[in-house]
């Protein structure tokens, strides 16, 4: 007999015991016989498979919770059915790579006797001419079949590979002394009940310990109803960022650092406020249900005048609002880039025009923001994502 550990989301038990029989119930629960499975999926049944180029390979292979006494052939197979299904499971939206992108090679392999893991199919990416962009691509290898008396472990008969995309992204640079920008919408959006507020950042260096930093504010024009994200107010680090909203404010327990892109994601779920930085939840406050508006951006220092100790010295790309509070896998996948027609994606400006003055609203609903000034665009190699 093999017992094993595995991750709560893959093995959550729920069992309905009598006071009699709950503890041998729960030990059986915990207990497998000897079984096979795809090697790794006992921790995560989803992997990153990093596409840099093409084609790239990623190895797949089958384990046995112990050594068999006879040669054991496991037979895989890719299934794209099983994406829609583990989107739902996921609260996420992936999608299967189009046809002709992939293959797998050696849908056969053997667990020699004596050992307990196999030889390995190998799964080609082979283009991404076809992928849209913002897509998460996701490819489920499973195990169809095997020889012998050992039963596939059901919850790790698939494992899912993420194609991730080595991304290179342009960002535009808002650290100059008269950078000032505040956008009014022609077409604001109100009775906004929940939302989510995102952007990317790159810090290039911090004020003096005493000057406060802002990155970005937005609500109505008169901004009766703020959300203003700030480095370095009274009582803070000056790398610890500073989330105000109508409701209340929180401070980052995440202490930035420069040289460094972070995605700064803020949810409203119309009970509690929550902040995530680059996926993982930060800090959370609690909210009244107030009714938001959004109808200007502002990043950067607020108006012409303003102290320009104030500045953000750094540099933004990736800008979205949703009408929604996303979850947080969702907030992951969405770390370099997300599908501009997202469900719930009200505006999205990625930054990426590298030249020109205008900054182009990516869902097609005319947000556009036009600078008039001469945009300062970044294209170091420093602006690469794996997603």
């Amino acid at each position: 007999m093999k017992t094993l550990k595995y991750n709560s989301r893959l093995f959550a038990v729920a069992l309905i015991c009598t006071i009699a029989t709950v503890f041998s119930a729960c030990e059986k629960s915990l207990s497998y016989k000897d079984a096979i499975l795809i090697t790794g999926t006992q921790e995560n049944k989803m992997v990153k498979f990093i596409v840099e180029g093409v084609p790239s390979s990623y190895a797949v292979t089958a384990t046995a919770t112990e050594k068999v006494p006879n040669d054991v052939t496991v037979s895989f197979e890719v299934d794209t059915n099983l994406v829609a299904e583990y989107s739902k499971e996921m609260a996420a939206k992936y999608y299967a790579p189009p046809t002709g992108s992939y293959e797998m090679v050696g849908g056969d392999v053997t667990i020699k006797a004596g050992s307990n893991i196999s030889d390995a199919v190998t799964v080609y990416m082979r283009s991404i001419a076809n992928f849209v962009e913002g897509r998460t691509y996701v490819l489920p290898v499973k195990i169809k079949s095997v020889t012998g008396s050992l039963e596939v472990l059901d919850a790790s008969r698939v494992i899912y590979l993420k194609i991730a995309r080595v991304l290179d992204f342009k960002s535009i640079d808002i650290s100059a002394p008269a950078f000032y920008y505040t956008y009014p919408f022609t077409t604001p959006v109100t009775n906004i009940s929940k939302y989510t507020f995102e952007i990317k950042c790159f810090i290039d260096a911090f004020h003096g310990t005493a000057d406060i930093s802002r990155l970005c504010n937005w609500g109505p024009i008169d901004e009766s109803l703020p959300n203003l994200l700030r480095f370095g107010e009274a009582g803070s680090k000056i790398n610890q960022l500073q989330w105000v909203s109508a409701e209340g404010s929180m401070f980052s327990k995440t202490e930035f650092t420069t040289k460094t892109w972070y995605t700064i994601s803020c949810v409203y779920d119309g009970v509690t406020y929550k902040m995530y930085v680059n996926g993982k939840l930060d800090g959370s406050f609690s909210g009244g249900g107030k009714v938001y508006q959004f109808a200007m951006l502002e990043l950067g220092m607020s108006y012409a005048g303003y102290q320009t100790s104030q500045r953000f010295l750094g540099r933004v790309a990736e800008i979205r609002f949703w009408d929604r509070a996303l979850s947080v896998t969702e907030i992951n996948e969405g770390i370099c880039n997300v599908d501009a027609a997202a469900n719930g994606l009200v505006s999205y400006w990625k930054m990426n025009e590298g030249s020109g003055n205008i900054f182009y609203d990516r869902t097609g609903k005319g947000r556009n923001m036009t600078w008039p000034k001469t945009t300062l665009w970044n294209a170091s190699t420093e602006n690469k994502c794996v997603q």
